[in-house]
């Protein structure tokens, strides 16, 4: 008797291994037999002869928050996604000492995107400690599996308040620091979550505080790790970090060391290959040091009112007020002065010009819908106006509400190709859970089976769920996950190859307090099940009990995906 059986599949056994006609049986959250099964189970289901996959692991989202309100880490198992790892950039919630969690929110508002009234309304603050806060999320269950990077900016704040965001620890602040670190790693954390990066700033503009730590600061919490043989550090390095010093990270932890983000940028060609080969040589001197990168064009959604790729243009107002940027837009000294300042690239701005890279995604009225999809390129051509007009004129004649979206990096996909293919580079990014109102990268997995494996053939099936499954396993030492093998957790996906990818984003109100998001769905994706247990049906989620674990236990064997021999 299996509690479930999933009968004339396809299935990829996460290994990049071809696919094999086979029957799943499933008993206590395991696959028992893959093969011909015989026998009844408690739920049988037909494949149909479509393909069943070990489900994505989505090894950089920020559901912290929001897995306090929402057990189902809503879009993520409905766009494949079996396993999520919380924590990173060091913008996590735990640990959280009462007197710092208001401007823990607060920052997490401002560097992530997410609406302040949705995280006083939503989070659940019943923990201080990091133990505590993964017994809070056993108590409430989670639908996919979770694992939770230690946040070092979380970390600074409990122990230097605001001065974490303002100068480097003292000896005494920093033993401090290191000692919650190792009550978190005894606690099951996944290692520490960290960020350098220059435009990574909080409430009212003050960096982060990870930001204002030192080299020392770092190599003390790798030395942490380096007591406990597993786990690992990941970071959005800013310019003062390199891959020189990640290396030398990973030699005093012995684990690896995970880079991120790395971005094809049009401005900059030679930048993520630069990143991608010295982390090629590092691993060839038998250190881990990876890095995360993404499968899609990085896409923001925007209005006018909220433009954030253009707020590097010089002179971009930043209010949101609609009565006080309107003359502004409508100013033509302020529209002369925009289009002179995007006659020259500049590698330190968002948005350089590429007005064909600018959709017009949502019109907010009936008469403008024919505009939809179109780029602003193509509007300005069809209207007879130079693009910043047609732009900001489209804008004005909906009273700014007009939602726009812009391709701003990853957008050359032959360089991004070549990228991918680097098995030291994981396919990754989403950021599933910020930036609601900007985009929804969620959907990475099934974007990577439908666009880079169907339509581009930059791989084959088997190869590409490996890179989304058992190779993020292996690196970090996630035990049991990502293949469909006897024995392994049974964490799968069931998907039509001929149609498997991902819809345009949609705009819901259902955050805490009525907050905005962004989600998509993924067209061809028929059921995701997480330890044996359906939690999504193709259609909608499952009202089941959240079957999802909380990981704490990782193995301490060095990954063997993109190490070169030594």
């Amino acid at each position: 008797m299996f509690d479930l059986i999933v009968r004339n599949a396809q299935v990829a056994d996460g290994l990049g291994n071809p696919l094999r006609r086979a029957d799943v049986g499933v008993k206590d959250g395991r696959v028992a037999v893959l093969g011909q099964v015989t026998g009844t189970a408690s739920e049988e289901f037909d494949a149909r002869g479509l393909v069943l996959a070990p489900g994505v692991i989505d090894v950089h989202t920020h559901y912290d928050a929001q897995l306090t309100w929402d057990p189902t880490a809503s879009p993520s198992p409905a766009l494949g996604v079996t396993t999520v790892v919380l924590g990173n950039c060091g913008f996590g919630i735990a640990p959280a000492t009462p007197d710092v969690r208001e401007t823990i929110a607060r920052n997490l508002s401002v560097v992530e995107a997410m609406s302040l009234d949705s995280l006083r309304a939503g989070i659940d603050w019943d923990f201080e400690t990091f133990e505590q806060y993964l017994d809070l999320l056993r108590r409430k269950g989670v639908y996919p599996n979770v694992a939770v990077y230690a946040s070092h900016s979380a970390i600074r704040s409990c122990v230097m308040k605001d001065d974490g965001s303002r100068r480097e620890a003292s000896a005494q602040e920093l033993e401090q620091m290191v000692e919650i670190f190792r009550g978190c790693m005894q606690a099951g954390a996944f290692g520490l979550g960290s960020s350098t990066f220059n435009n990574h700033y909080g409430w009212n503009g003050v960096p982060v505080p990870s930001r204002l730590a030192s080299d020392d600061e770092f190599r003390a919490f790798a030395r942490v790790i380096a007591e406990f043989g597993r786990g690992s550090m990941m970071a959005t390095c800013g310019d003062k970090t390199g891959i020189d010093f990640l290396e030398e990270l990973a030699v005093i932890s012995g684990r690896p060391v995970v880079y991120a983000p790395l971005l094809h940028y049009s401005n900059q060609p030679r930048r993520a290959f630069d990143i991608t080969e010295r982390c090629a040589a590092a691993r060839a001197r038998g250190h881990a040091v990876y890095a995360q990168a993404s499968c899609q064009p990085l896409s923001m959604d925007f209005k006018l009112t909220a433009a954030y790729p253009m707020l590097t243009i010089d002179g971009w107002p930043k209010s949101e007020d609609k009565a006080a940027v309107a003359p502004v837009f409508t100013d033509p000294g302020f529209r002369a002065r925009v289009r002179e300042d995007l006659k020259s690239p500049n590698g330190s701005r968002i948005f350089n010009g590429h007005w064909d890279r600018v959709e017009v995604t949502i019109a907010a009225r009936a008469e403008h819908a024919r505009f939809e999809g179109r780029s602003v390129a193509d509007l300005a051509v069809e209207l007879g106006k130079d693009p910043v007009d047609a732009f900001l004129d489209l804008g004005l004649a909906e009273d700014l509400d007009t939602t726009f979206t812009a391709k701003l990096l990853n957008v050359e996909e032959d360089e991004v190709a070549k990228l991918l293919r680097n098995d030291g580079n994981m396919v990754s990014l989403s950021d599933a859970g910020a930036h609601h109102t900007f985009f929804c990268d969620a959907g990475f997995g099934m974007y990577f089976l439908g666009h880079w494996v169907r339509e581009r053939e930059l791989f084959t099936l088997p190869e590409a769920i490996r890179k989304l499954t058992s190779d993020l396993a292996d690196i970090y030492g996630i035990p049991d996950r990502g293949t469909l093998t006897e024995g392994a957790w049974a964490d799968m996906i069931l998907f039509d190859p001929a149609t498997i990818g991902i819809s345009k984003t949609e705009r819901l109100r259902d955050l805490p307090a009525g907050g905005e998001r962004l989600v998509r769905r993924a067209p061809g994706l028929l059921a995701t099940w997480v330890n044996g247990v359906t939690v999504f049906n193709g259609d909608d989620y499952t009202r089941v009990t959240p079957p999802g674990q909380v990981l704490t236990r990782f193995t301490g064997a060095p990954p063997r995906v993109g190490m070169q021999a030594r």
